[in-house]
């Protein structure tokens, strides 16, 4: 499997369906530095999209790929529904990450979702940011 099968994401039907059959076999961990890309390239916001929305069945994400992600949470300049998605995909990629990356990635998110929380955003990205810290980071404060 090429690590970036996506082709030109201008082109978003073949990049679409070509990430759809990836969903289907199970193979986006296979593929996770086009994920990435696709994460980055800010003219398919459909296929960005559907990447946020299966992030988190990767069962075994990279840093660079959830570090992308959070990126996106982050970035005052995506729309708020994308950065929502990115809240609910980081929960799920944050669940599967091998517990030896695990205490490098919750402080990174932490530090993140916490400097976010200290400003004002729509009811809805506050709530998907308190989804972020009770799902995540609180419990992962009682255990530590």
């Amino acid at each position: 499997m090429q690590h970036d099968p996506f082709g030109n994401l201008v082109d978003w039907g073949e990049a679409l369906d070509r990430f759809e059959e990836l969903v289907d076999s199970g193979r986006l961990a296979e593929c996770q530095p086009g994920l990435i890309r696709v994460l980055r390239f800010k003219g398919n916001w459909r296929l960005r999209e559907e990447v946020l929305k299966h992030a988190g069945e990767i069962q075994t994400p990279t840093i660079a790929l959830i570090s992308e992600v959070l990126s996106i949470l982050a970035d005052d300049n995506v729309y708020y529904d994308a950065r929502v998605m990115a809240g609910d995909a980081l929960i799920d990629l944050l669940k599967n990450v091998h517990a030896e990356k695990t205490d490098e990635m919750v402080w990174g998110v932490k530090k993140v979702v916490e400097k976010l929380m200290q400003t004002i955003h729509p009811p809805f990205f506050d709530d998907a940011l308190s989804r972020v810290h009770e799902k995540i980071l609180a419990p992962y404060a009682l255990e530590n």
